[in-house]
């Protein structure tokens, strides 16, 4: 994402009655390109969203406002877990049709 995709507003501040202030940070940003991106790679990606060596894998791209909304409803983005039912509760965000292949991952030599 580039700094022009954010527009910030820092319009809230209210003083706190024991003499602190609290600040509200408003966030917005334009999710469509990256939604757009996304489907352009899914449906064009012959990888599957593997590196050239296979040792890496793109599974989604997760725009920071939706990340920011994500740790407000409870998901934890760092644990596997969390992360995949975050993304079977906003396909939109994947740039893969599905993230296990159902393969075991073992070489079967024959």
């Amino acid at each position: 994402m580039k700094e022009e995709d954010f527009v910030f507003n820092f319009s809230k501040v209210q003083p706190n009655p024991d003499g602190t202030f609290t600040q509200e940070t408003f966030l917005t940003q334009d999710e469509i390109p990256c939604i757009e991106a996304n489907l352009f790679q899914k449906l064009n990606d012959p990888a599957n969203g593997f590196s050239e060596g296979r040792t890496m894998r793109r599974i989604a791209s997760i725009p920071v406002v939706a990340e920011q909304i994500a740790k407000q409803e409870g998901y934890d983005l760092s644990s596997r877990k969390d992360l995949e039912r975050f993304l079977r509760d906003h396909p939109e965000y994947m740039t893969v049709e599905k993230i296990d292949s159902g393969r075991s991952g073992h070489i079967i030599i024959k």
